[in-house]
């Protein structure tokens, strides 16, 4: 906390509030203190939230098989059904200065990709399941309006390791077709 943001919220508010060339009106100074709380929270709090997924990427145990890269497109992330990915998070105020809130990790397709968020939240193991696409998010609940980060994963099939043979019913052969009758020369 610093005084300086402290009285430019202040400051900040009375110039939302009070209109014009009017004074500070007696009955609008609790609507300046809730806009300068907004304003300090914002000037004091985290700004921006940075997901970064890390650029190392772990095979799952799995049966032996080749294995596909982990490959990155702007902010979406292809893992194979044998990958599993860890993306961090650096949180930043609006100075640009390093913020260690508590995060919530969520994901909307839980059969996509699990997680596995670490002791700190600053960071997330992200496992991939069944083929498909999730958004994984990353909250930030302790500012308002709460921050939030998001990427897509997109999972797809590893490379085949067996193949499975699967016998169809068995049935009657159709009868032959009659004989062509003879054509005349």
């Amino acid at each position: 906390m610093t005084a300086e943001n402290r009285v430019l919220a202040l400051q900040l508010a009375i110039q939302v509030v009070v209109p014009d060339g009017g004074g500070f009106p007696a009955q609008q100074g609790s609507d300046v203190t809730s806009v300068a709380t907004l304003f300090y929270r914002w000037l004091e709090g985290p700004a921006v939230l940075f997901l970064t997924i890390d650029p190392t990427t772990f095979d799952q145990a799995a049966p032996e098989g080749p294995g596909q890269p982990t490959i990155r497109k702007g902010s979406a992330v292809q893992l194979t059904d044998l990958q599993q990915v860890t993306p961090s998070v650096a949180e930043q105020d609006s100075k640009g200065q390093p913020v260690s809130d508590q995060l919530v990790w969520s994901v909307d397709n839980g059969s996509v990709v699990s997680l596995v968020p670490s002791a700190d939240t600053q960071s997330c193991l992200i496992v991939a399941g069944v083929d498909g696409t999730a958004t994984v998010t990353v909250t930030d609940n302790s500012v308002t309006p709460p921050l939030t980060a998001s990427d897509v994963i997109t999972v797809v099939s590893s490379a085949a390791t067996s193949l499975v043979i699967s016998e169809g019913t068995p049935e009657d052969q159709p009868p032959p077709a009659p004989p062509a009758p003879p054509t005349g020369s």
